[in-house]
């Protein structure tokens, strides 16, 4: 059970401008929204333990390769279920999906200076569709732990995307062959509304709508790129069983539907990372297994044969 500490309302209030910019692109970038003092602590831990007690498993890309990641959903006195309970991510948060939300899941997502994989384009509405939830309204918070640009792979983003809604592949039920894959229409949004680089520092910010199509690319250069993030849900928007299905982009994270239901979610001061009220970095924090065993149509997870060093990970397929 986590630690309730006392809320206060966040001095990272977030402008009207700034509101309507994401309202317009689907995407807002809030430098220095950590202090790099606040997160020094967890860039320490993770380049002291890069498997992240063993939960690091690799994201297979549209080529076989794999981007380094885990999940968890639950919320403990460490850094990372801290982070994604503080005032001013959830008060930001709330203000961008215009009622109140809950934690969906938080994620580690890492380019190592051996990564060669990229993260295809993608909207995470795609995944969390099969999840139940009704409508899109959610979002994901991205936090830079270390400097993150262009050549290591920074997230790339089409503004505006999200106004095209759910981009899925179009088929021909009579005959069973695809007419349209959504690979089309990906295309033609980056050629029509353009693709952002977000270069950020440490502790910048990206808020983006989980409608707007994302991704990222190699990192060619000798330094890690680590970020969080954390994805939110509207409390209006809880998820029905019923309207579960295959997930074939996301059932890889095995993430349950006890797991993705609406829970309050305990906001906490803005200072507790910098009162070091925290137990560890991330070492009370229980990840989500990752699903192996999943068939070819499914995106998939891929495990480390070296968990010593995911540094210079080896990868493999299935078990």
């Amino acid at each position: 059970m986590a630690k309730v500490f006392e809320s206060r309302i966040s001095t990272h209030q977030l402008t009207q401008e700034q509101i309507a910019d994401y309202q317009r692109d689907g995407l807002l970038v809030v430098r220095k929204m950590f202090d790099a003092e606040e997160l020094a602590p967890l860039g320490q831990a993770y380049r002291d333990d890069p498997t992240v007690n063993g939960s690091i498993y690799g994201m297979e890309d549209n080529e076989g390769k794999a981007h380094p990641f885990n999940t968890w959903t639950e919320l403990s006195d460490d850094i990372i279920g801290m982070i994604p309970r503080m005032a001013r991510m959830v008060e930001s948060s709330e203000a961008l999906l215009g009622e109140r939300c809950y934690h969906w899941h938080s994620k580690f997502s890492i380019k190592t200076s051996t990564c060669d994989a990229r993260v295809d384009w993608h909207q995470d509405y795609a995944s969390w569709y099969d999840d139940g939830v009704l409508f899109p309204h959610m979002l994901t918070v991205g936090i830079a732990v270390e400097p993150t640009t262009k050549a290591n792979g920074c997230v790339q983003f089409v503004p505006g995307s999200h106004h095209l809604g759910r981009i899925g592949t179009i088929s021909d039920s009579a005959e069973g062959s695809y007419t349209q894959d959504q690979t089309t229409r990906f295309e033609l949004a980056k050629q029509v509304l353009g693709i952002r680089y977000v270069e950020m520092d440490v502790g910048d910010a990206v808020f983006f709508h989980s409608n707007t199509l994302h991704g990222s690319g190699l990192n060619t250069t000798d330094s890690e790129r680590v970020m969080i993030f954390c994805s939110y849900n509207a409390v209006s928007n809880a998820p029905y069983t019923e309207a579960r299905g295959p997930n074939d982009e996301g059932a890889y994270m095995n993430i349950t539907a006890e797991e993705r239901a609406y829970r309050p979610l305990q906001k906490i001061a803005d200072d507790v990372l910098l009162k070091h009220s925290y137990k560890s970095a991330f070492s009370h924090t229980g990840f989500q297994r990752a699903n192996y065993e999943l068939g070819d149509k499914y995106s998939q997870a891929l495990k480390i044969e070296n968990p010593d060093s995911a540094n210079v990970p080896d990868w493999k397929r299935g078990q």
